[in-house]
């Protein structure tokens, strides 16, 4: 049934704006202000349950209190006796941010991307702080104004379906399912790490063009969801930097503890980033790029590539040369044949190549002088051989000369005062000619010192790591950028649901080093509470009776490098003359779980 032309309230209803699985908003007009405002009726099967309508009440209270420039207004909400249940909002002129994206297809530049998540998340950032917690964040809860400005609506409306209405009902309420954070699947309550992953498949689907977790089905969807499997960005989109790739990562960490905590934090990191590339004022920024998006792309590229270059050529003179590589590829995947940034590289390569010869040249030399060494110690051995032959002492004899029977003899001098005479001979002088040649003074051997690799450590699904006896990192990230020297390097895998895990890796030079690692979870204890407590319950290889399971618990252990920080537990509880009954449990590691349940008689 339409309202059109009626009268809620004081509220007269103009046009229809749109309608979803549990509301339909109209344009509509406050006859007591003369202002033109939104009004959300709620369809019949939510207006007909008292609880339903306490829970608008209440979060229509809790918005009203919010004031930010990103956020819709509420103005007024139904009263408890009244027929319909509605609330009433500014009208915003414009469209909404899945309408824009659908137009103007993928964004060409990630940090557009970031850009509007910044000003959602500073929306919500003033949400969280007020206690109020979206539950419900998609595309299609974004206004974006003609003007330009963001408007985040909708808070809080999520909340006024209980759990399994939520998981079944379709349309506006839960838009596409692959917002949903995995913890309000399993039916926990949502808090704001729920919505910083929601922010987290937005800021996604805007950089890559698609959802990070659809599937062919709904069902499907929620299962990569729980799974924590979705396709790095970066292998879509050559152009995102890795910080903002790790910031989108911590978005979409399945484990709440590993997101940011609050709104303000994610709003932060974001401002840190796009303000170290120029863009401080975001929402002016944003205004300029909606009013003219294709002329504001074409510039803003330039912009992005010159501060890049800037940021290369300072890290390349402070020596950081890992970070300044991944400014340099950026610059590259932005504009493949800019000069300054392929000049730069090669000088890069020319002096790694410097380094290199002179290694090589050193080693050489450091050869060559070894070689002469020994051959001048070999000459010297071999010329003082001769002098090393006994030597003719005083007492010794000297026989007389032997001298032809032709020549004439002559006799010997009278004899002194001794009957015999006896010649010393005289010491031997030394031969100018067999002078010893000196010995070379030692070459100073320069320490060669090894050149760092730059190494990607790849943890699945994300952890600290420590390298050899190193301080550990500061985050647990999916991915870790270090600089090794060359050669084999243990590697420790921690995390708080993780045993210590080592594995080595070889560093080699000159070679893309990339190392995949997995975590290794902790065991976890697994029992049943079941009825009949005969019943047979199978968990892998394994079986045991209900009772059994309670006296002597199921050892659960995952092979390392799970999709995410749960075992997820496949068992089957039977029983003659009752239905057998096959699921699935997550199983926190670490920890002890007991699954209750009572088979069904056939």
């Amino acid at each position: 049934m339409t309202h059109i032309g009626r009268n809620i309230g004081r509220y007269r209803i103009l046009e229809e704006l749109g309608s979803g699985g549990m509301s339909v908003v109209y344009k509509g007009l406050d006859t007591a202000l003369d202002r033109e405002v939104a009004v959300k009726v709620l369809h019949p099967h939510l207006a007909n349950k008292s609880e339903s309508r306490r829970r608008l009440a209440r979060e229509a209270k809790a918005v009203a209190r919010l004031h930010h420039p990103n956020i819709l207004e509420v103005f007024d909400f139904s009263a408890e006796g009244a027929q319909d249940a509605f609330l009433v909002t500014e009208y915003v002129r414009g469209r909404t941010l899945k309408e824009c994206v659908d137009e103007l297809g993928r964004l060409e530049l990630p940090e557009l991307a970031a850009m509007i998540i910044h000003e959602l998340a500073a929306a919500l950032a003033h949400a969280h702080e007020a206690g109020v917690i979206h539950r419900d964040l998609k595309p299609e809860n974004v206004m974006v104004r003609e003007d330009g400005v963001l408007k985040l609506m909708d808070f809080g409306i999520a909340k006024l379906l209980d759990i399994e209405d939520r998981m079944t009902v379709t349309g506006a309420l839960v838009g596409s399912p692959a917002h949903m954070a995995p913890e309000i699947i399993e039916g926990h309550e949502a808090g704001a790490e729920a919505d910083i992953f929601s922010l987290g498949t937005i800021l996604y689907s805007l950089i890559v063009g698609r959802l990070p977790f659809t599937a062919a089905n709904a069902t499907a969807t929620l299962k990569r969801i729980l799974d924590g499997a979705y396709e790095d960005p970066r292998q879509r989109v050559p152009t995102l930097s890795d910080e903002l790739a790790e910031i989108c990562a911590t978005c979409l960490a399945r484990d709440p503890a590993r997101r940011y905590s609050n709104a303000g934090k994610l709003r932060d990191a974001l401002g840190d980033y796009l303000a170290g590339l120029g863009f401080a004022r975001v929402g002016e920024e944003l205004a300029s790029f909606f009013a003219d998006p294709p002329s504001y792309q074409k510039l803003m590229r330039p912009r992005i590539i010159a501060t890049l270059l800037e940021r290369g050529e300072r890290l390349l003179a402070d020596k950081r040369t890992p970070r300044a590589l991944a400014c340099l590829n950026q610059v590259l995947a932005l504009d493949a044949t800019n000069a300054r940034a392929l000049g730069l590289l090669q000088g890069l390569e020319r002096e790694r190549r410097v380094k290199l010869w002179r290694a090589r040249g050193l080693k050489l030399g450091m050869g060559l002088v070894v070689a002469s060494v020994l051959a001048v110690g070999l000459h010297l051995f071999q010329r003082r051989a001769p002098e090393a032959a006994p030597a003719v002492t005083s007492s010794a004899r000297v026989s007389p000369k032997k001298v032809p029977k032709t020549a004439p003899v002559e006799k010997p001098s009278p004899p002194g005062p001794l009957e015999h005479a006896t010649v010393t001979p005289e010491p031997a002088r030394p031969n100018p000619e067999k002078r010893l040649v000196p010995r070379p003074e030692p070459v100073p051997r320069e320490p060669v010192r090894a050149v760092p690799e730059s190494v990607s450590i790849l943890v699945r699904p994300y952890g600290y790591i420590r390298v050899d006896q190193g301080a550990r990192s500061d985050k647990p990230l999916a991915q870790h950028m270090v600089e090794l020297t060359p050669g084999p390097h243990t590697v420790t895998i921690t995390c708080d649901y993780c045993e210590d895990a080592q594995e080595t890796i070889d560093v080699r030079r000159g070679v893309e080093n990339v190392f995949a690692l997995r975590a290794l979870l902790k065991r976890s204890r697994l029992s049943f509470v079941y009825e009949p407590a005969d019943a047979l319950v199978r968990v892998g290889g394994e079986a045991r009776t209900v009772r059994e399971s309670q006296e002597r618990p199921f050892e659960i252990q995952s092979p390392r490098g799970p999709a995410s920080f749960q075992h997820r537990v496949e068992y089957e509880v039977s029983h003659n003359g009752y239905l057998t009954e096959k699921r699935v449990a997550n199983l926190e590691p670490g920890k002890s779980t007991t699954l209750r349940g009572a088979l069904v008689a056939e």
